[in-house]
């Protein structure tokens, strides 16, 4: 079993590295694939770009770009952690491919704040990308293009966003 925090191995109820406790093996549960986080990614985007191009063109037109950039950031904040924080930790994309997110110590559905602090992580790198000079456009790409690729060499399969909030992607 590996460390939620550090990824560390783990042979008992802590660990030895960081210290963080460890409430449950998770090591039971199937970690999901690279792919299926992909596919409901994509699920989800489609979903949610006619909902988000609408607010973004509602408040865009009164307030201009940038708060109409919020505006959709905003509906998609309330889609992510109104979904993932519900007992069944699972938006639509996440249905359709059957995987779910749960609290990586304990295997649990997460919490609201856990579910805030996933969607946080992805919102901040997006505001970024929304109002960074052209000349620094790329360093918001990096961190993105760096979160969606970190589970391909991660042991946990876990984002940097999973990190973050202290989340795992379970095939259900």
């Amino acid at each position: 079993m590996n460390c939620a925090q550090c990824g560390s191995e783990v042979d008992g109820a802590f660990c030895p590295v960081c210290g963080t406790p460890v409430a449950a093996p998770t090591s039971a549960v199937a970690l999901s694939g690279w792919w299926r986080r992909v596919g409901a990614t994509m699920v989800d985007n489609l979903l949610l770009f006619i909902p988000s191009s609408i607010a973004f063109l509602l408040v865009a037109d009164v307030t201009g770009r940038y708060v109409g950039a919020l505006a959709a950031l905003a509906v998609q904040g309330a889609y992510m952690v109104h979904f993932l924080a519900s007992v069944k930790g699972q938006t639509i994309g996440n249905r359709v491919v059957d995987t779910a997110v749960r609290d990586a110590l304990t295997g649990a559905a997460i919490t609201s704040s856990q579910a805030l602090r996933r969607w946080g992580f992805i919102a901040i790198y997006s505001v970024l990308d929304v109002t960074l000079p052209t000349s620094y456009a790329a360093i918001p790409t990096v961190i993105a293009l760096i979160d969606c690729l970190f589970p391909l060499f991660d042991a946990r399969k876990q984002t940097l966003h999973d990190k973050f909030a202290g989340t795992l992607v379970v095939r259900v």
